[in-house]
């Protein structure tokens, strides 16, 4: 928990700095849960047993999401003609709402077709030619490739 305030007090944290930090965070309780596993035996904790699996299933499934985001960047990042994968949307439930009905999904490649820096972002989705504004490109965070 002091790390946590200490990280928090600094103010101007980078989104890949928290990462890092809570990364370390599910690598620990990761470890606790693989302990506590092995030391049940199937006459001690068989239902304990069952639901820390279950917990440590998806501690593994957060850590890998966390690597994608440490990768990611801002689909307005993107040069004209590159490509990226979607990992992570921000927003309200309306605006993602609205994007998901657009085809923006996660784990969906998207194409920059023509981009400058002012003004929308053209982009291919799926088989759609989509044109979004600056700020909502900027929630929209892929991985390049």
């Amino acid at each position: 928990m002091a790390g946590a305030r200490r990280l928090r007090s600094r103010g101007g944290i980078t989104g890949s700095e928290l990462i890092e930090h809570l990364d370390e965070d599910m690598e620990h309780v990761h470890d606790d849960i693989e302990h506590v596993i092995t030391e049940h035996t199937e006459s001690d904790g068989t239902e304990v047993r069952k639901h820390l699996e279950e917990v440590d299933e998806h501690l593994h499934d957060m850590m890998e999401h966390s690597k994608d985001l440490k990768d990611a960047i801002p689909l307005a990042f993107l040069s004209v003609g590159e490509e990226g994968v979607i990992v992570e949307m921000q927003g309200g439930r309306g605006m993602l709402q609205r994007l998901s009905e657009m085809g923006f999904t996660n784990s969906t490649r998207v194409r920059v077709l023509s981009s400058s820096s002012l003004g929308p972002v053209l982009v291919r989705v799926r088989d759609a030619r989509i044109a979004i504004g600056r700020g909502i490109a900027m929630k929209i965070l892929v991985n390049k490739g």
